[in-house]
C-alpha cells in the first residue's frame, strides 16, 4: 500500500459542500467551521438531522439546502472567485448509498 499523502490547505472562506445527515456530516461541518470554511449541508427536507448540526443550521452556521444533491450543485454551489465551483465535497451516506457513486462520478466529471 502507497503511504498516504499529507496536505494542508488554507480552507478560509472555501465552500465546503457536506452530502448527508449523520453524525459524520456533523462532525465535517464542524471541521470545516474550525478550519475557515463555508459549510453548505445537502439533505432533504425530511431528513432525520444529527443533533449537532440541527444547532449549527439554527444558529445560521450551516447553511442547509433542503433536498438531494444535484450534479448542478457542483458548479453553482461554490464561491465566485473560482466560478461557483466548491472546494470540497464530503459525502456522508456511506459507500452503500447508491448516491454516493453518483456523487463521486459527478464530482470526477466536474474535475476534469
Amino acid at each position: 500500500m502507497p503511504p498516504a499523502l499529507l496536505t494542508a490547505v488554507d480552507s478560509t472562506r472555501h465552500v465546503h459542500l457536506i452530502i448527508g445527515s449523520n453524525p459524520l456530516a456533523g462532525a465535517r461541518c464542524t471541521k470545516s467551521l474550525e478550519v475557515g470554511a463555508v459549510a453548505k449541508l445537502i439533505a432533504p427536507a425530511d431528513a432525520e438531522l444529527h443533533y449537532g448540526l440541527v444547532k449549527r443550521i439554527e444558529e445560521k452556521e450551516v447553511e442547509w439546502i433542503q433536498r438531494e444533491f444535484q450534479e448542478e450543485d457542483l458548479k453553482t454551489l461554490g464561491r465566485e472567485d473560482v466560478d461557483s465551483v466548491v472546494d470540497c465535497v464530503f459525502v456522508t451516506l456511506g459507500a452503500r448509498h447508491p448516491l454516493s457513486k453518483e456523487v463521486a462520478n459527478s464530482t470526477r466529471k466536474a474535475v476534469y
